[in-house]
Parts: structure tokens; sequence; C-alpha cells
């Protein structure tokens, strides 16, 4: 084929060589999305030394990607590029060589972390070299929509802070993920109950007017007055949840010691039924806001019912390995949410 310039300035044989390099990208990334640790105790695996070569490989890619695109810029410099190719497929080669090494006793979570991290980065680099040559590299549609990705390949860098963002270990990225869709979720959901009732028993409008904007009102309903007796009793229930969750992010997560096997898995249960408590409060709060009253009756019964269930579940297995100096905050806990939980009979 012919050696001279596209329209990007970069010669076919370069371009051969860059879709050659997408494709061992391609494989990588297949290699890593269905990875799921290997078998074996975790003694032998260090988390905070596993970060610190991902953190020197994210570092040594950077700036070779960095001199890729240089090389890119017309008038395109095609030796470089070539020479190039070469380090940047070693790189990542590398990066998913570590990643093999990771047990799955290392935690389902913190797996999930790295898996993700090492994925999207083998994602961009495959758009970037997409953005120089006529014929492009194909990714698994799967393996796109698992990852969410829509980002183009201007974000390479982004996802190479990605990979130096690789938590630590288990725990930290169990706290991360606690933080980010379990405790945060259910303060919001919190305060956004305590400001509905709010207004409720003020009688509309904080502002003691109405928006101009009524299409805003289906995304933002009243309670009816006449629920907000019951809303106040779900109110303390969800304020348990609320408590429980942070005081589990503070007192089990975060202090988790020592980081043995075993804790590692009560860790990423911690996490599944930490999610649980979430989806069953938001599942309750969305309960007032049930236009007819019969059906928000019955359905406020079931809803209070799984909240109950599901934080009772949470404390239990908190307890397994909590320090005993929070011990009997815990024992308060689940008086507390007895207690809410009888409050709330009259839904029944």
């Amino acid at each position: 084929m012919s050696s001279t310039g596209t329209a990007n300035d970069i010669t076919q044989e370069t371009q051969k060589l860059l879709h050659a390099a997408g494709l061992n990208m391609v494989v990588l990334l297949e290699h890593v999305h269905k990875f799921e640790g290997i078998e074996g105790p975790s003694a032998g695996f260090s988390g905070p030394s596993f970060k610190k070569t991902i953190d020197d490989l994210a570092e040594a890619i950077d700036k070779e990607v960095t001199r890729f695109l240089i090389a890119c810029k017309p008038p395109a410099l095609d030796t470089e590029i070539r020479a190039l190719c070469p380090k940047i497929n070693a790189g990542f080669f590398q990066l998913v060589q570590q990643c093999d090494r990771i047990p799955k006793l290392a935690g389902k979570t913190y797996l999930d972390a790295v898996r993700r991290a090492v994925s999207k980065s083998l994602v961009a680099i495959v758009m970037l070299f997409n953005s120089f040559i006529e014929h492009k590299i194909e990714v698994d549609k799967a393996v796109l929509a698992d990852l969410a990705y829509t980002a183009s390949s201007g974000i390479f860098w982004e996802h190479c802070k990605a990979l130096s963002q690789i938590p630590a270990d288990n725990r930290a990225a169990v706290s991360s993920i606690w933080v980010s869709t379990v405790s945060g979720l259910v303060k919001d959901a919190t305060e956004e109950l305590r400001d509905s009732l709010d207004e409720a028993e003020s009688g509309g409008d904080k502002d003691g007017g109405y928006s101009d904007d009524d299409s805003m009102n289906e995304f933002d309903p009243d309670i009816p007055a006449e629920r907000v007796a019951d809303g106040r009793k779900i109110f303390r229930l969800v304020t348990t949840a609320k408590h429980t969750c942070d005081k589990i992010g503070l007192r089990c997560i975060r202090d988790c010691e020592p980081l043995d096997d075993e804790r590692t898995v009560w860790l990423d249960r911690l996490v599944d039924l930490g999610k649980t408590v979430q989806n069953a409060v938001d599942e309750l709060v969305a309960t007032l806001f049930i236009e007819d009253d019969e059906a928000w009756r019955k359905q406020l019964f079931v809803e209070t019912e799984n909240l109950s269930s599901a934080l009772s579940e949470l404390v239990t297995l908190a307890i397994t390995f909590v320090d005993d100096t929070h011990l009997t905050w815990f024992e308060l806990c689940r008086k507390q949410l007895d207690a809410a939980k009888h409050s709330s009979s009259v839904v029944r």
C-alpha cells in the first residue's frame, strides 16, 4: 500500500501499526473485563504495594502517550509514532499482568474498582488510536455498556489519573463505595423527607407563594397534610437508618483491623446489605406520595417492614467484627429500631 500521507498526515503503514496496536488493547480489555481474581489466600498479595506499582505504570504510560500525541500533530512524525507504539503496548500489557496477580479474597469490591479503572484506560487508548486511523477498531458493545463508557479519547489523562486513584485495599474500596452509594444517598433521602414534612406542616410553599413553572410540580410532589403524622414516624425510622449507616462507615469499615480474609468478605457483605437498606429507604419514602389512600397504607406497611428487616440484618452483620467499644451503640441502635418499628404500627 502507498506510503503517502492521509488527511491527518499519518502514512498508511503507520496507521496499520496503530490498528494492530489497538487490536492488542482490545484483547487485553476483554481479558480484564472477564477477570474475576485468582484462587488462593490473599496473604501473599499487598494492596499498597500493588497500588504503588500501578501508580508507577500509569505515570510511565502517561509520558509515552503524551509523546505519541505530540508526534501525531501535523506534520506527523511517523518514525517517532512507530517507535512509541511498542512502548505503549508494553505499558498496558504490564498493567494487565499486575491485575492478573489479584486474588479473589482481596475483595470483590476492590477487584471491581481495579478492573473498571484498567478497562476504562484501555478503552480510552483504543479510542485515541481510532482518532488517527481510517479503519476504526471496534470494542465489544457489551463491554462498553457494562462500563457505561461514553467519553471520547480526549479524556485519556483522566483515566490515567483514575489508575493512580485505585484503592489500596478492599477496606478503602468499600469505604468509597459506602459513602457514594449507601450513607450519602440515605443522608440525602433523610434530608429530603424532612424538608417535605416541614413544608407540608407549614401549609405549602415555604416562600409563601407559588412557582411560575408548574411543569416542575411532577418532580416535586407534596405530602398530603393528613399523612404528616405517619410521615414523622417514618422519618424516625429513616433517621435510624442514616445514623446506622454513618456509624458503620466510621466504626466498622474505616476502623476495620486487621484486614484478613474473613474481614474482607465481611466488608463486601456490608456493602451488599447497605445497598439493600438504601433501596428500602427510597421505597419507603416514595410510598408517602402514592395517590390512592388504600394503596399507600398497604404499601407503607410493606415498605416499613422491609426497611426494618434490612436494618436488623445490617446491624447484626456489623456486630460480627466491630470493636467491643462500639457494641453498646449497636445494641442501642437495635432498641431504637424496635421502637421505631412499633411506632409505625399505625400503618397496620
